[in-house]
């Protein structure tokens, strides 16, 4: 008897984009934010890494992570990174217990330049994001140094 097995709707496509977008696993925003890359930037399909806190882990220099990112950047040619961070992440909250909602998002803001600044001294692009939710729907407005 033969396994069951689904058959993808997308087309194979062999080749890197050059696009890579890091953020945060928080469920809350993933669909968002992938709407975000496409609707908005116009990146249609890029690598993705996707860990509790987003970004933040290139400022700490969490080594595991920043291997794994340096690996992506060579390998599939990275040309540009999109950096994203969001409002009441849990990742933050755990990491800055007790800091008041508007102190954590200076530090999310400060930490998503500090990224910013990493990957371009690596000669790669790279734009910064912050997304909150307002009114009910998740909005993304660029942090710029």
């Amino acid at each position: 008897m033969q396994p069951e097995r689904f058959r993808s709707w997308a087309l194979w496509k062999d080749e890197f984009t050059g696009n890579l977008a890091i953020f945060c696993s928080d469920e809350r925003f993933v669909n968002a934010t992938l709407e975000f890359l496409r609707r908005h930037l116009g990146i249609d399909r890029c690598d993705l890494m996707v860990v509790a806190g987003g970004p933040a882990f290139i400022p700490k220099n969490e080594t595991a992570l920043m291997e794994r990112l340096d690996l992506l950047l060579k390998a599939h040619e990275v040309k540009q990174v999109i950096l994203i961070a969001h409002d009441d992440c849990g990742y933050y909250k755990h990491l800055h217990k007790g800091l008041p909602s508007q102190t954590l998002k200076e530090k999310q803001r400060e930490d998503l330049l500090a990224a910013m600044t990493k990957v371009q001294a690596k000669g790669i692009q790279a734009k910064a994001f912050f997304a909150f939710v307002d009114s009910g729907e998740v909005v993304f407005e660029e942090v710029k140094p």
